[in-house]
């Protein structure tokens, strides 16, 4: 198998390039690092583009076959040449380069049992790869991103993701886009809010629901939008003192008390 060696290679060029959102844009692909992620990649609907390994590593086994069933190129980096590929301090020696995939369309069909996530401005890629994390694990497939989030397909969400980027839906729409088509389309919209008057666990989230997640230094003043969206308010509780909670956690709760209420039929009326 032929070493590649040198920066000028398209193929490493290009790679390179994926490490910055104008990179990714450009080229509709992203970078995926490490063994798992590659597996997961591989086992969706996310087409690999090629797998690139560190020189004297192999991809072997199992997941060395799965590359060989999806028939997806492998290439060789010389070890000194490897690390400026990946962006982390201690990188892993298996990196995939993964096409975005294309429009997920204008917005999903709504069922009964109906929960999405809408993610606004959300700025910090761990946080943003966290809330995929938790979404996949709890079944929410669906999940809105609006203009000045950070971008899903950046390196540190993926990771962060640990797979559920590849398990999801993404809807990059404008926030009254999606506010429109959720009250066209009978989704209630909640967002957490320290001077709510009940908390989550009162509420029934139970049929058609879009958790709302604002900005992790602003959160989201829902009161203040130009016109009546049918937003209303839940808190959490933080007997504790602390001013706020990080917002993954905020969505894991909110989340998790869905899903509860729709396993014990257990949702209260609003």
């Amino acid at each position: 198998m032929t070493v590649l060696t040198s920066r000028d290679n398209p193929i490493i060029k290009t790679v390179i390039s994926l490490q910055r959102k104008r990179g990714r844009q450009k080229h509709r692909l992203f970078l995926a690092e490490g063994p798992h992620l590659l597996e997961e990649a591989l086992r969706s609907s996310f087409k690999v583009r090629n797998v690139l390994v560190k020189e004297g590593a192999s991809c072997s086994g199992p997941l060395g076959e799965l590359v060989k069933t999806h028939g997806v190129p492998v290439y060789q980096v010389s070890a000194r040449l490897f690390p400026a590929l990946t962006e982390t301090q201690t990188p892993q020696d298996v990196l995939a380069v993964v096409e975005q995939p294309g429009e997920a369309g204008s917005f999903p069909s709504v069922g009964p049992d109906f929960c999405a996530l809408l993610l606004h401005q959300i700025q910090d890629p761990g946080n943003l790869g966290t809330i995929m994390r938790t979404a996949w694990a709890a079944g929410v497939t669906n999940l809105f991103i609006t203009p000045g989030t950070v971008d899903p397909y950046g390196g540190k969400v993926v990771r962060s993701s640990q797979g559920g980027i590849f398990n999801l839906h993404l809807y990059f729409q404008t926030l009254e886009a999606i506010l429109e088509w959720a009250r066209a389309h009978g989704v209630k919209v909640w967002v957490g809010d320290p001077r709510a008057n009940k908390l989550y666990f009162e509420q029934d989230l139970t049929g058609p629901t879009l958790f709302l997640l604002g900005n992790e230094a602003r959160g989201f003043e829902w009161t203040k939008l130009d016109q009546d969206w049918g937003i209303a308010g839940v808190r959490i509780p933080v007997p504790g003192g602390a001013e706020s909670l990080n917002v993954s956690i905020s969505a894991a709760i909110l989340i998790y008390e869905a899903l509860r209420q729709r396993l014990t039929g257990t949702g209260r009326e609003g």
